[in-house]
């Protein structure tokens, strides 16, 4: 019915396939983006590949392929613990860190996430443990 009322008022109405992400070509390095300004940049070593991480990673990040099983991911954020949060939900192992803030943010989150986990109450909704 809509489409009727739309040629009625002369408008063509003309089906397009959108290209999924996964079909659209990308060089090694290329999220699709160009990297943003953040107060705060880091990277780090992930162990997965460059194609998933590119597919999850936000908008202003590059992706650096290694091999197969290994990319870098260079990003930024407002803190350097927004960057170890945003690394998190990649559930992968990290390593070579960079720079140095950005692994002391990561430790600092690993103590939370240890004091939550040590110190709930197992009875308590709110607690991890």
């Amino acid at each position: 019915m809509v489409a009727a009322r739309r040629r009625d008022l002369g408008v063509p109405i003309e089906r397009r396939h959108l290209e999924t992400p996964a079909s659209q070509p990308r060089g090694q390095r290329d999220r699709g983006d160009t990297p943003a300004a953040w107060p705060c940049t880091g990277s780090a070593r992930l162990d997965l590949p460059a194609d998933v991480v590119a597919r999850w990673a936000p908008g202003g990040s590059v992706v650096e392929h290694l091999d197969t099983d290994h990319c870098r991911l260079a990003l930024g954020a407002w803190s350097w613990a927004g960057i170890a949060g945003i690394l998190a939900p990649f559930d992968a192992e990290l390593t070579d860190l960079r720079p140095p803030e950005l692994v002391q943010a990561g430790r600092r989150l690993a103590r939370r996430w240890a004091t939550l986990t040590e110190t709930g109450d197992s009875d308590d909704p709110t607690r991890l443990s």
